[in-house]
């Protein structure tokens, strides 16, 4: 099976006034309890369990903060943005290892991934050509999963959809996309913006709701240079994440009931 090193993306920082704020007092949410061991902890667990996931670097904490690690893994300070974190991360996993450049992007904030959940996505993204592989749940596969999960879904030609928390990316597209990269990620609040980097077409079928997983495929190939792909993953877990107390809740109830019926 194919390995592919990672970098978890563990940074960033409820402030006061958020309604994680009350949860984390201004820690990383990777750090919140699952029973018994931290998010963090668990992502890692899967990650490392997975037959097809090398070696990892954690974007946002800078050490192990105490936490045990089934295997040794890199660390790297908080960067600022999302952005900033990717590209960081990016950079330490090729200063480890310059000679590969296919890296996984995961997030911090997904406990109850498996291994299996891993080895299934890596496996799916093979022959391992493309630019950057992508992953949606549909909402039908996360409420049968996680009834009342409250995630916020995309309407798309497709379906009503919701990100998964893993891509599959070649780094060197840091390289010559700098840019692009910066601009998307100040566009995403802006429609005009979103507008000048994906094309006034792309978003005027976004916003009729007319968007197909062939248009944002087109879409990256154009804007990156390199074919992309999109994928409808079947596991719930993938996108399930942890941005409201209440997912957080259901995530931890989650967790014990599973690991009580062990």
């Amino acid at each position: 099976m194919t390995t592919i090193n990672c970098v978890i993306l563990a940074g960033g920082l409820a402030q006061p006034g958020d309604p994680m704020y009350e949860l984390t007092q201004g820690k990383s949410k990777a750090l919140l309890d699952m029973n018994g061991r931290t998010m963090l902890e668990r992502v890692v667990d899967a990650l490392q369990d997975s037959h097809s996931i090398g070696e990892i670097v954690v974007v946002g904490l800078g050490s192990d903060l105490g936490m045990q690690f089934h295997k040794p893994v890199y660390h790297t300070t908080d960067h600022g943005s999302l952005l900033k974190n990717a590209l960081a991360g990016l950079d330490k996993m090729r200063e480890l290892h310059p000679e590969t450049n296919l890296v996984l992007l995961c997030s911090a904030d997904i406990p109850t991934l498996t291994p299996q959940i891993v080895d299934d996505f890596i496996a799916s993204c093979a022959p391992y050509d493309k630019g950057m592989v992508y992953n949606f749940v549909d909402k039908a596969t996360l409420e049968a999963r996680f009834p009342g999960s409250k995630r916020t879904y995309v309407k798309l030609k497709d379906g009503l959809i919701a990100g998964g928390d893993m891509t599959l990316i070649q780094a060197d597209l840091a390289d010559t996309n700098q840019d692009m990269w910066e601009a998307l990620t100040n566009a995403r609040k802006h429609a005009w913006q979103l507008a000048r980097v994906v094309g006034f077409r792309f978003l005027f079928k976004f916003l009729l709701r007319q968007l197909s997983f062939a248009d944002i495929e087109q879409a990256a190939l154009r804007i990156t240079g390199r074919p992309c792909s999109v994928l409808l993953n079947p596991n719930a877990e993938i996108a399930m994440d942890a941005d409201k107390p209440e997912q957080v809740a259901l995530l931890r109830a989650d967790i014990e009931k599973r690991e009580k019926a062990s």
